[in-house]
């Protein structure tokens, strides 16, 4: 798979980032090192500055939270974070998802995929930037363990749109868990309270949740 030209589809959004260019001591620590399948792993794509992993820590205090984020600043804070929080079930990767899934993650090791809110790229013009698509949901499947599951979320009308086209395409792999519109409301349901939740909130925006579990 190409993934030069894309790499910037594969992470949350990019405005108001730092251009921090070191990593921290802290996110040295505590980057990750090997992912072993026989343990319940969860990767959080798009971490930005880790509120849904700080969470994901505390609920699940005996899974593994893998945050893939591209900017050093997100990964810096995270770390930050699980160090005055004495978490010890966090673990980093500052780069692109695909190659920290192929470098790290081999078949049926992943138990859950958490893509929260990911950049909309709002402009038709730049709809070919969006991380979620067919190609990520195959990728996906190949590391996903039996009934592993995906977790979208977003406040984009056009984006669910998108998604939605996706999950048709690939219903021979996956099985779309809570098609009860009553169950995409993401205000309603016990999940990670994160900054672009809030934004979507403070703009009059109904932020809406797809979950998928493969076959």
């Amino acid at each position: 798979m190409q993934t030069n030209s894309y790499e910037y589809r594969l992470f949350g959004r990019s405005k108001g980032r730092g251009k921090n260019n070191k990593i921290s001591n802290d996110a040295i620590k505590i980057g990750v090192k090997n992912i072993n399948p026989i343990q319940y792993n969860v990767i959080d794509i798009g971490s930005g500055y880790g509120e849904s992993v700080l969470e994901f820590a505390k609920l699940y205090n005996r899974k593994n939270i893998i945050a893939c984020e591209k900017y050093i600043d997100g990964i810096n804070k995270i770390a930050e974070n699980v160090r005055k929080e004495s978490l010890n079930n966090v673990y980093t990767f500052h780069g692109n998802a695909h190659k920290f899934l192929d470098k790290y993650c081999s078949p049926k090791s992943i138990s859950e995929v958490w893509i929260l809110f990911p950049d909309p790229w709002p402009k038709k013009r730049h709809h070919k930037r969006r991380l979620v698509d067919v190609d990520l949901f195959y990728k996906l499947k190949n590391f996903l363990k039996n009934n592993g599951t995906v977790n979208i979320a977003t406040d984009s009308k056009s984006y669910i749109s998108e998604i939605l086209k996706c999950i048709y395409e690939v219903k021979s792999d996956y099985i779309w868990i809570n098609q009860n519109k009553k169950e995409w409301d993401y205000s309603n349901l016990n999940l990670p309270n994160t900054k672009y939740f809030q934004k979507a909130l403070e703009n009059g925006l109904n932020p809406m949740y797809l979950k998928l579990m493969k076959l």
